[in-house]
């Protein structure tokens, strides 16, 4: 459970924002998605077509961003930039905490 906020993150969970410009179409979206998601220890992709952005949730005890970035280099794509995601804290406290900053 995350200290910061009580939601259900574990401290090993990771969210990061790839930046992918060469993405165009569904079908690139597609692509990077399957070879991302074939990554153990890859929670869950969401791509952005309109801003170029793969955002990666994944446990850190299993996979690397660099293998991330490398799985989707791998598919003809280049990951340009790699950043933190902001963390949601979707728990109570930390929606408690938000009342009272």
């Amino acid at each position: 459970m995350c200290k910061e906020c009580g939601c259900e993150s574990s401290g090993h969970i990771h969210q990061q924002v790839l930046k992918v410009p060469g993405m165009m179409c569904s079908n690139c979206e597609n692509t990077i998605k399957a070879a991302v998601l074939g990554l153990a220890g890859v929670n869950s992709v969401d791509v952005d077509l309109t801003s170029k952005d793969v955002k990666v949730s994944f446990d850190a005890h299993q996979v690397t961003i660099d293998a991330i970035a490398a799985a989707i280099d791998a598919t003809g794509f280049e990951v340009t930039e790699i950043n933190k995601a902001e963390h949601t804290h979707g728990g109570i406290v930390g929606k408690l905490k938000g009342l009272f900053k």
